[in-house]
């Protein structure tokens, strides 16, 4: 049996996007719940590595940290605690006195990026879940 979804690269790339955008924004969220914590040290990763490095996992370069698939029917996944690597340590501009660093304008400016990403992630699967219906709805007529 063809399996119409897992062999599609458009649906699994904005998976991998969708997946890695609310990571993303979870880690923004931390860092504003954190803006008045002292000593508290900005965290984010770098979104376009951390998706080239998911698609290069998928081409069959296994992660450490990837998840065994005994079984054929098994979904592929990822522990939901594992955050992406992040080769560069984040430098904000600025640190407070009390050792805080993290930019509300610069949190609120990565946010809505991120929340721009996930929303065109979401339109192109959309899309892509549309095509695939249609074509499934025009073959059993016929």
């Amino acid at each position: 049996m063809f399996d119409l979804i897992s062999g599609n690269s458009m649906i699994q790339l904005m998976d991998h996007s969708l997946t890695l955008a609310t990571q993303r924004q979870t880690l923004i969220a931390s860092n504003l719940a954190n803006i008045d914590t002292p000593g508290y040290r900005t965290r984010d990763f770098d979104f376009d590595k951390a998706l080239k490095a998911a698609l290069a996992e998928d081409a069959g370069q296994v992660s450490p940290t990837s998840l065994a698939q005994t079984n054929p029917m098994h979904l592929q996944g990822t522990p939901s605690s594992a955050l992406p690597a992040t080769s560069d340590p984040v430098r904000p501009d600025s640190e407070r006195n009390d050792g805080n660093d993290v930019s509300l304008d610069r949190e609120n400016m990565l946010m809505a990026r991120t929340q721009m990403d996930y929303q065109n992630a979401s339109n192109f699967m959309q899309l892509e879940l549309r095509k695939m219906y249609f074509l499934i709805r025009e073959a059993v007529a016929h």
